[in-house]
């Protein structure tokens, strides 16, 4: 099932004035279609699978992938569609005839020839990615889309691949709608936010098991291996499948090198995401084992502050630059005059990393919508005291925003426990 929200599509990509997206990312393309993108896809270069995105929303979705995994596509998209190119994977299929006599070779041979393979076939090294740009302009021209103004993920495509795009296809106007589908991806789909829910439930879930192993003297690793213990046992407990996990665990005063041993007084620091069908959560905690030290708090009340102060308007009515105004202000009131954070948060979705446009930062001057999916932080990392980090992931609905952890999210004094 496709995750494009086709209306809010069609008003972007007009306002735009594109008529369509062909989208080459495999994420991307994944997302557009509700297929797997394929084994040629792993190489991450242009053409390995292309998804065709009307502008108009009536018009369906088409797509050129590999003979492998067109079946995927075609159950998706329907079976006129689908075009296909070739890849290096040899099969056959002989279910046919299985009862016959015949052997292997034989029954390979039968299975080629119904497909139509040609005299002198012979698989690229990888993919064909001319083979497969013609076909895209197969379907372009079957959608009356041969003169059209069409986007690229150009964010993806590597040069060499649009020269040759061009080449193969010189007649259609190339735009870079990576914005532009940066902003369609915004507003996540149920299925999305479904699946984002639950990553952030299993992150939480290995949080808690991590917190309450914390022992004087554990190294950091031992510290991240209980988080991921924790996970482990979730995932088990809810018998879903995690297609991924990341942690940015750190202990003692310099955040950047990761850190050894806790020891008293040590800022312990947390983000963490989980991922399922390649949605990845994310949010993070701060603690420190046994009494804080007084620049500790100091560190934290600025970041409380400006946590508190951001999520007043991370809610529809208001722009993600002005979330990213409220936090810095506070900050700045708190005494820390000189702090400047690029962002503070992003968006969440199914990419190569976490961290997806929109971002909350200065620059975007991006209306909140009902139905994103935001990860909203306020961190900083302090040589000589800690890593310290707030972060929340958030569904913004029409009321405001909705977390994902029921964790405090203010500094919490662990208890010195022995190992």
């Amino acid at each position: 099932m496709s995750d494009v929200p086709r209306q809010r599509a069609q008003r972007l990509l007009r306002e735009a004035a594109i008529d369509a997206l062909v989208l080459a990312k495999p994420e991307s393309f994944a997302w557009a279609t509700g297929a797997p993108p394929g084994v040629a896809s792993f190489f991450r270069r242009a053409g390995s699978a292309l998804a065709l995105v009307p502008a108009a929303a009536g018009e369906p979705i088409a797509a050129v992938a590999t003979e492998l995994f067109a079946p995927h596509a075609r159950r998706a998209l329907g079976q006129a569609q689908v075009l296909t190119h070739s890849d290096w994977v040899e099969t056959a299929d002989i279910r046919p005839w299985l009862d016959s006599s015949e052997g292997a070779a034989e029954l390979m041979q039968r299975a080629w020839r119904a497909d139509g393979r040609p005299a002198g076939f012979a698989r690229p090294a990888a993919f064909d990615a001319r083979r497969s740009f013609e076909q895209l302009g197969v379907l372009l021209r079957e959608r009356g889309l041969a003169d059209a103004r069409i986007g690229l993920d150009l964010d993806f495509w590597p040069a060499s691949d649009f020269a040759l795009l061009q080449e193969v296809l010189p007649g259609l106007r190339w735009v870079d709608a990576s914005a532009v589908i940066a902003r369609i991806k915004a507003v996540k789909s149920a299925r999305e936010i479904a699946l984002l829910q639950q990553a952030a439930a299993l992150a939480e879930a290995g949080m808690r098991r991590a917190v309450a192993s914390v022992r004087t003297g554990m190294h950091r690793d031992a510290i991240a291996q209980a988080w991921k213990d924790g996970v482990a046992a979730e995932v088990q407990r809810r018998g879903v499948r995690l297609s991924g996990q990341w942690e940015y665990t750190t202990v003692g005063p310099l955040p950047w090198q990761g850190g050894g041993q806790i020891a008293t007084g040590d800022v312990l620091k947390f983000d963490v995401g989980c991922l399922i069908e390649g949605y990845s959560s994310d949010s993070g905690r701060t603690y420190v084992l046994g009494k804080a030290r007084p620049r500790t708090r100091q560190i934290m009340q600025a970041l409380e502050d400006a946590f508190a102060a951001g999520i007043e308007v991370l809610k529809p009515g208001h722009l993600l630059s002005d979330v990213h105004a409220r936090a810095t202000r506070a900050i700045h009131k708190a005494g820390f005059a000189g702090f400047s954070r690029g962002h503070y948060g992003h968006s969440l979705g199914h990419d190569t990393f976490c961290e997806v446009p929109p971002f909350i930062a200065a620059q975007a001057h991006e209306a909140i919508e009902a139905g994103m999916v935001l990860a909203f932080e306020t961190p900083v990392y302090v040589d000589g005291e800690g890593g310290f980090i707030i972060e929340d992931q958030f569904l913004i609905t029409e009321h405001g925003a909705e977390p994902a952890w029921s964790l405090p999210r203010a500094l919490i004094e662990l208890p010195e426990q022995g190992l």
